[in-house]
């Protein structure tokens, strides 16, 4: 029979579960009840950490006690990191457009685009895209900002009639590449991009009007990917989630710009010189200038705008390992800058920007915080030390609530970019680097020099990254023998404290799932491309070289600059053959000399690489693969199950090994 305490939690624990479905359901059909929803989340967080605070700390000896706290402590940083998150989703203001026919007289542009090593096929592409920019030809200019000191790239210059930069030394990185372009240009305003960052045509007209406002510093556009990440790609999940960044590039930096903290992501943004020199240009003396660009700009009182639509589109990291060393960089530069100038005491900053600024910098030791929920569960499985005292019951009328308004914020909010299942599995994957990463910056400071994301490589064959993958299989066996030996107790009757045990196997096995996962990621797929293809579905003919009169009519299925997939719409095919070289007709580009790498069994469909082309086709190519802004924003094909994803990737590598 339940007594009275019980019941009580238990009217309180429906009473609020209901409120918060019901909050849910009207934040669906009216963006204004998401307050209400944020609201109640928050209201059931905070009761359910009270609650763990007073009744749960065990008190058992000195070491329950002090890791019971340090599991706490992780839980009571995360709320204060959730409450941060979900209060940039208060408000739905939007940056309304301002047409660059607002300005008297059209400001002139330069347009960075910022190299070190990275390879002239995705540095051409850029190239293109940058010339083919709709603004006067008049009043911008294009400067390739070349750290490498590469002789091929200046000759790309000469080719696109761009600005080749160089220096003698690579002192400070990016931020003095940068710098050191600043000092030798004079226009207006910059249009900074990284290396594989194309811009759309229409990028200027989309941003420059803002600066009408002459305090504007800066417009910030999302960084928006082309190619599949890692957890997309070897996870099978290409048309099942987005990328793992668009819930920052899009929904966070949209939240941000309410208060006037946009971060500064590094590239895809428009400057205002004069607001950059009031600064003494791009901040140095960190691994990530990003943060501080920005942040200082705003502590000058300047403003800072986000426009949250796709105006350049680049590669994401494209192996599990450059995606470690990409945020583990990340992860330094970040706790760098906060020593540096720290957001709580830099002067200029109001209160908002400074709580949006340190929960920034707090976001980087999600690894830590990952950590010890992993490990809480094992230590009481396997060692019996108990750091949540509770029973079952009462955990669970205090834990729904709270956990069920997560999920249904997240929904609501942000819909398809972001689930709890998610993050779960992203901050399981990375979290035993990011965490010594964090660890080690903030107590040692032994930052790592800056290295470029590698872009643009293939694979002929799986490869499965063991060294990555150790910290999460000695988790994941870990798991097992905890899961292993609590079943022989049970088997033999030594049970003493069963909620206890309820409670840790169930959140062993939630992260052992994870763990799994993790592991999977760490099963690089074959690539065999190092160029992505677009689905384009357009008309062409092709014909042999040897015999033009010969057409026939096809459909292009995807396309790159480097080649094709082209569907026969009729007969007369029988005499191609892999090597012959023919010739495609394709809309807007023209005819195209290809050459014939591989042919389906039934010839309905081949495989072409294209050669000799021209300058104008190839521009006409990279403009038609990423003009369609709808290519690149998500959208679910299908629902990929986590048990069929880890099927899948286990059939793709008895594949290859077999």
């Amino acid at each position: 029979m339940i007594d009275n305490i019980v019941a009580y939690k238990l009217v309180i624990s429906l009473l609020m579960t209901v409120i918060i479905i019901i909050s849910y359901l009207f934040s669906k059909a009216h963006r204004n009840f998401l307050k209400f929803l944020i609201f109640f989340s928050i209201t059931s967080t905070l009761i359910y950490l009270l609650w763990r605070t007073f009744y749960t700390v065990p008190k058992l000896n000195i070491l329950s006690l002090i890791l019971g706290t340090i599991l706490l402590t992780a839980e009571w940083i995360g709320f204060f990191q959730s409450c941060v998150y979900k209060w940039l989703f208060w408000s739905n203001k939007k940056v309304e457009y301002i047409p660059i026919e607002k300005f008297e007289k059209l400001p002139t542009v330069d347009i960075f685009i910022v190299t070190y090593n990275e390879s002239l096929d995705i540095l051409r592409k850029t190239v293109s895209a940058c010339k083919k920019i709709d603004y006067p030809d008049n009043l911008f200019n294009v400067y390739v900002c070349d750290d490498g000191r590469r002789a091929e790239v200046k000759e790309l210059c000469d080719e696109y009639k761009a600005h080749y930069i160089s220096r003698n030394d690579n002192k400070y990185a990016k931020a003095g590449n940068v710098n050191n372009a600043l000092s030798q240009t004079k226009g207006e305003f910059i249009l900074l991009l990284d290396a594989d960052m194309i811009p759309k045509r229409n990028i200027l007209k989309r941003t420059l009007g803002q600066f009408i406002d002459k305090s504007v510093a800066f417009v910030q556009t999302p960084q928006i990917f082309y190619n599949y990440d890692p957890f997309q790609y070897n996870l099978y999940f290409e048309n099942s989630i987005p990328n793992e960044q668009d819930f920052f590039m899009r929904d966070i930096e949209s939240g941000r710009s309410v208060h006037n903290a946009v971060l500064h992501v590094g590239t895809n943004a428009v400057f205002r010189r004069s607001s950059l020199d009031a600064i003494g240009g791009i901040p140095t003396g960190t691994i990530t200038e990003d943060m501080a660009t920005g942040m200082l700009l705003q502590a000058k009182g300047f403003k800072t705008i986000f426009i949250n639509e796709v105006l350049a589109i680049g590669l994401s990291a494209e192996t599990f390992s450059d995606l470690i060393k990409q945020r583990d960089r990340w992860c330094r530069g970040n706790i760098q800058v906060a020593k540096k100038w720290n957001p709580l005491t830099v002067k200029g900053l109001n209160l908002k920007q400074r709580i949006i600024y340190f929960d920034g910098v707090i976001y980087w030791f999600f690894g830590v915080q990952k950590m010890i929920y992993i490990l809480a569960p094992l230590i009481y499985l396997i060692f019996g030390i108990v750091l949540l005292n509770a029973r079952v019951i009462d955990l669970l009328l205090f834990f729904v609530p709270y956990f069920l308004s997560s999920v249904l914020f997240f929904r609501s909010a942000v819909g398809k970019r972001r689930n709890i299942t998610w993050s779960n599995i992203y901050e399981i994957a990375m979290s035993p680097y990011i965490a010594l990463s964090a660890l080690s910056e903030l107590v040692f400071g032994n930052g790592i020099k800056f290295n470029v994301t590698p872009k643009g490589r293939t694979r002929g064959k799986p490869e499965f990254l063991w060294k990555l993958a150790m910290p999460h299989i000695i988790l994941f066996l870990a798991t097992i023998y905890a899961l292993v030996i609590t079943a022989y107790k049970f088997y033999t009757g030594n049970i003493h404290l069963i909620d206890a045990y309820i409670i840790n196997i169930s959140w062993a096995i939630y992260n052992g799932l994870g763990l799994l996962m993790a592991i999977f990621i760490c099963l690089e797929r074959p690539k065999f491309r190092n160029s992505e293809r677009f689905d384009v579905g357009l008309f062409g003919k092709i014909a042999v070289s040897k015999s033009a009169s010969e057409e026939v009519a096809c459909t292009v299925e995807d396309i790159s600059e480097n080649g094709a997939k082209i569907k026969f719409q009729g007969k007369n095919t029988d005499q191609l053959k892999t090597g012959d070289v023919i010739n495609v007709y394709v809309d807007r580009v023209g005819e195209i000399k290809a050459r014939i790498c591989w042919i389906s069994k039934d010839r309905s469909i081949l495989g072409v690489n294209f050669f000799d082309l021209s300058n104008d086709q190839y521009d006409e190519l990279i403009q038609m693969m990423f003009e369609d802004e709808s290519k690149f924003d998500f959208n679910y094909k299908r629902r990929l199950g986590v048990f069929s994803s880890i099927f899948m990737a286990v059939k793709d590598l008895l594949k290859y090994y077999a």
